[in-house]
């Protein structure tokens, strides 16, 4: 359930509402992976919807996504192994992400955590684009960028400066890295995907 701090200027809370039609979405997506991409790190972890209302979305995050959902699917990636997409929209709602989702993808709903190749198996499957087609959006090196990457997809690694300082950025043909979420649209320039 969404708590009330979560509410809309009218005062209700916000409604996960129902997934975008497929048949009306563009024919590429960004994957977008949740706790320390859009969402703080959730370090009060406590099982499935537990906790959730406290964390906050990461900086310019909601409004640049937003802006993009015209031109692109958006999806979720996560290794949430308790949650369902309900919840999980509900969670984003706030910023504005939740309802634009055309898929959540979690290790429950896979069967198969990220970066296994059965996880990116499904979620390709289920959104029915081409690889080459897709970028995925994390902050973890391993599970979300290179995996998406062996799997044929784009990765961007969301790196943003930790207590003022960042790590060295990493730049391939099909990668890019991202300190802040203003960068988005130039950076899926640089990687061919201009609108």
């Amino acid at each position: 359930m969404v708590k009330a701090k979560h509410a809309g200027a009218d005062g209700a809370p916000h409604a996960p509402g129902p997934a975008p039609d497929r048949a009306l979405l563009p024919d590429k997506a960004l994957l977008l992976d949740w706790g320390g991409t859009l969402m703080r790190v959730m370090p009060r972890w406590m099982g499935a919807e537990h906790g959730w209302t406290d964390e906050q979305p990461m900086p310019h995050a909601g409004e640049v996504l937003c802006s993009l959902a015209a031109s692109w699917r958006l999806a979720l990636a996560s290794n949430a192994s308790e949650s369902d997409a309900d919840p999980i929209r509900a969670a984003l709602a706030p910023m504005g992400v939740g309802p634009l989702l055309a898929g959540v993808y979690t290790w429950r709903s896979a069967g198969a955590p990220k970066p296994w190749p059965p996880f990116w198996a499904h979620v390709l499957r289920d959104l029915g684009l081409p690889a080459h087609r897709v970028v995925m959006i994390g902050d973890d090196w391993t599970g979300d960028v290179w995996g998406a990457t062996q799997a044929g997809m784009f990765g961007i690694w969301f790196d943003p400066p930790r207590n003022g300082h960042a790590r060295e950025a990493r730049s391939t043909p099909r990668v890019r890295t991202m300190r802040d979420f203003r960068e988005l649209p130039g950076l899926l320039a640089e990687l061919g995907f201009a609108d």
